[in-house]
Parts: C-alpha cells; structure tokens; sequence
C-alpha cells in the first residue's frame, strides 16, 4: 500500500514520541509518504518522499490538507483529529479521554464540546482505532458505547534513543537522597501530591524536568511548594542529559491522577532506577507485575513513607517487558 503518516506532531511532547518510535519501527512491506516540515522529518528519517505541510494539526487551518492525499491507500495519523477533507481509509491513535473524564483539563465548555466532537469523528470516519492500554480502551467504549469500529490496543515501547544511551552507559553512579518528576505542571499530573510530600522529605532533592516558567499555575498553595529550596527545575534537556537525571537518582516518582499510558516509569525500569507511581488503573494494568512501589493517589503522607522506607535497588529483566515495543505497534497499525 501507499500510506501517508502524519508527521506534523513530530517534536510534540508525547503524541511526537510515540510518532518518533513508530517511524523507527515501520515495516518494510509498504511505500511511506510523510505530511509535515520537510526540517522536522529528516532529523527522524532520511526519504525524499515528503509532502510538506506547515500547518499545525491543532489549528483550524490544520484540518484541511493537501488533497493530493486522497490519492494514496491509507492515511494514518498519531492523534484523533482527521483532517476533514481526507476520503481515503485512516487509521488513528487515540491515547486518552482525559478531556472527557477530567472536564477541567480543557479550556472552558467551548473548548470541551469541541474535543468531544474530535473524538466522537475519530470514531466514526477512522477505519481502525488504536489505543495505548486497555485502560483507554475501556474509556473509548465507556464514551461512545456505539462506535462499531475495532479497537486495538498496542502498548507504547522504549525509544532508540534510550536503546543507544543505555548501550554506552552501562553503570551510572547512583546519587543519594535524589528524585526525579518527568512531565508537566497539569493538575491530573499530581506534582501537587509530590510537592507536599517533599515538606515531609527536607534531606530529598526533588529535580523536576522542565523549566519553572513553563510550571506556572494559579494554584498558590503549589506555588508555594514550588518554592521549596531542594525543589530544582532543570530546565530543557536532551535525551542523553535526562537518560542520565533518571539513571542517578533514588527513585522516579510518578505522582499522576490520570493518564492513558504513562511512560516515564518504563523508562526508569529500563534504566535502572526504581519507580514509585500512584495506584490509578492504568498504572496497575501496567506495571503491577513489574518492580514499582505503588502509593495511594493523592495521598501526600503515604508518598513520604514509600520514598523514606522503600527499597531502592530495582530488579528488572528486559524480558518483562517484551509487549511494550514499538516495533509491535507498527506491526499492529500496518501489517494488513
């Protein structure tokens, strides 16, 4: 088949990630055209088959593209927004419903009832969905129980990049008393829940990836814990830089209230680093067989606890982990 894969997410936090390990992983037994920045998809894959598109997938303007596109086999995207002029068979991945089961993460009823329609379009033009746990899965049903659409989960997996890191440095020297908080200052994130914790926790340094301006909020009370002297905001990182802050400390905490998958424990796992991780479903399904400390959410005390009297040595074996691959997602999306 002809297949255009929309690389206009590519550099974009998560979606972009997932993007980055499915394009490392496409199986050979199809021709790839790839929609977006000319720049932004050679850094991920040398080809000449590019279909420049500057717009940005989130803006109106994104919605509509190149109709040279419905001349193709299959149009497949990273995310649920289908463009509205795309007549061909599409393929999309739906990684959470957290605008509709966590209503404040949206920007007012407008921006929700929007979003709403996105997802409810997804599941009626998409040809197949995929999701990244059966978690979300369960949502998408729960959601829009007459979608009659298949949905198929296929896990997130790690990244070449972690691959290589991991493959030149074997022994990273652990650093005591240290954590780590991967992601952002969103309120299902739960940083808040970490950073009353680290009141209990004054001879911790807590390193929060990312830069303290991009955490600003109207939650005082956060604010205010923010401000905690062994709280360090990093600022950007490369992945080598952020290889290495998870490789060195204690533990990787991961506080979340919500989340359709969440990577960042896999990665600590991969790299040696234990992770400590709230009890919400996604994160049992996920890693209850692996070695985590699972917290009660929300609970800030009970944080504190696990991080004083938890074990810090992890016992992972690669093997465990087989199913989560992106080599298997690729071959889940394209291998008809």
């Amino acid at each position: 088949m002809n297949i255009v894969i929309d690389c206009r997410y590519l550099g974009m936090s998560g979606i972009g990630r997932v993007l980055e390990g499915i394009l490392d992983n496409l199986p050979p037994d199809h021709n790839y055209y790839y929609l977006g920045k000319k720049e932004s998809i050679l850094k991920y894959i040398n080809t000449n088959n590019i279909i420049e598109d500057f717009t940005n997938p989130f803006s109106f303007k994104g919605l509509f593209i190149n109709k040279q596109i419905n001349d193709y086999d299959l149009f497949f995207t990273p995310n649920f927004i289908v463009p509205f002029n795309i007549k061909i068979k599409t393929y999309v991945i739906i990684h959470d419903l957290i605008f509709l089961d966590v209503k404040a993460s949206c920007n007012g009823f407008f921006d929700y009832k929007i979003k709403k329609y996105l997802l409810k379009r997804a599941t009626k033009k998409a040809n197949k969905i995929f999701t990244v746990s059966k978690f979300t899965k369960s949502r998408i049903n729960y959601h829009f129980p007459r979608t009659k659409k298949e949905i198929i989960v296929a896990y997130n997996g790690l990244s070449k990049s972690i691959k290589n890191y991991k493959a030149l440095n074997i022994n990273v020297k652990k650093k005591d008393k240290q954590l780590i908080y991967v992601g952002n200052i969103k309120k299902h994130k739960g940083l808040a829940t970490l950073a009353s914790a680290m009141e209990k926790l004054p001879e911790y340094t807590l390193y929060i990836v990312g830069n303290k301006d991009g955490f600003r909020t109207s939650d005082n009370k956060l604010n205010e814990y923010l401000n905690n002297k062994n709280i360090i905001f990093t600022g950007k990182l490369s992945d080598n830089a952020l290889y290495t802050l998870i490789s060195e400390s204690t533990f990787l905490i991961q506080p979340s209230l919500y989340e359709g998958f969440g990577l960042p424990p896999l990665e600590a796992l991969y790299l040696g680093t234990k992770p400590i991780i709230s009890d919400i479903p996604v994160f049992k399904e996920l890693y209850n067989n692996l070695d985590v400390v699972f917290f009660k959410v929300e609970d800030s005390h009970e944080l504190s606890n696990k991080i004083k009297t938890s074990d810090s040595i992890c016992q992972f074996d690669i093997k465990q982990i087989d199913e989560y691959s992106y080599k298997n997602f690729a071959i889940k999306i394209f291998k008809d």
